[in-house]
């Protein structure tokens, strides 16, 4: 039975979706957070998302509070980009940062900057991790045949192909492939990219990790693939980004932090029912026969 409930909002970044909640007061336990983003962010059954972000107190003093961030299969993730725009807006809302906001993420401090709108749909900049090096593979061993790949970390790794059309690739099958190869130890997120010199935009879906699914957006796929685009094939260093849903993500690596912009909307808020870990851990295994 539950012992309480969640406050959260549901909201999306660029079609990217989020439960997120106010955990400043330390109601939800370390041991029940991955549960409680399995339970939360499945589909049909719960809430509904790719992952769970919660707003906690920043006891470092580094930012004006700490992100974290769940995938939808409980696993923690270093960083997220689109989240991170929607915790700027959530945070302002619930009076955990200002228009201009230091966020405290593993991946290091991010500064965000909500540059219009409102806590129902806004525009929000991020300056992102910084890049690491990036390095150039073959696989040979894929579905659909063998790829070039370009590697590189945005606070998660990122392994990107560049395709002529990117509206006829398997994501699915093909994203899932290179996400598990052993090439990548801890996996990545596989971005699938049409450099489109008609329109001067670059054209994306991406495969996530965590999410184990194709997603409608990915922040720090947006920003990986125009700082591979930039270094390494000669396009300018602030390039707009479509991702599936259909939304523009504004990129410019011109400087030492990426840039990052795009909307936020929210979706709608709630309460969802909490339960002890021990609990929910029991629930989501089968019966036993």
């Amino acid at each position: 039975m539950p012992v309480s409930t969640l406050r959260f909002v549901k909201m999306s970044g660029a079609g990217n979706d989020f439960v997120v909640a106010d955990n400043r007061g330390g109601a939800i336990e370390e041991a029940e957070k991955p549960p409680l983003a399995r339970r939360a962010c499945r589909r049909k059954i719960g809430i509904g998302a790719d992952g769970l972000i919660l707003i906690e107190r920043d006891g470092r003093q580094d930012g004006d509070y700490v992100m974290r961030y769940f995938n939808a299969d409980g696993s923690e993730g270093e960083l997220c980009g689109n989240g991170t725009r929607c915790a700027a807006v959530f945070a302002r809302e619930i009076g955990a940062g200002g228009t201009s906001q230091r966020i405290a993420t593993p991946a290091g401090v991010l500064r965000a900057d909500i540059l219009s709108g409102s806590a129902a749909a806004a525009t929000v900049r991020v300056a992102m991790a910084r890049p690491s090096p990036i390095r150039r593979l073959r696989l040979s061993d894929l579905p659909g045949g063998e790829a070039e790949l370009f590697a590189l970390e945005v606070g998660v790794p990122h392994a990107i192909e560049v395709v002529p059309d990117v509206a006829v690739v398997d994501v699915d099958r093909r994203g899932s492939a290179i996400r598990r190869h052993a090439a990548f130890p801890a996996g990545a997120n596989a971005n699938f990219i049409t450099l489109d010199e008609g329109s001067g935009e670059i054209r994306l879906r991406t495969f996530e990790r965590g999410v184990e699914a194709e997603c409608l957006a990915c922040g720090t796929g947006a920003t990986a693939v125009v700082t591979v685009a930039h270094r390494c094939l000669g396009w300018p260093a602030a390039v707009p980004v479509r991702v599936a849903s259909g939304d523009l993500i504004h990129i410019d690596c011109a400087g030492e932090a990426p840039l990052m912009e795009g909307p936020v909307t929210r979706v709608f808020e709630g309460a969802f029912g909490l339960v002890a870990a021990s609990t929910a851990r029991r629930a989501e295994q089968p019966e036993g026969r």
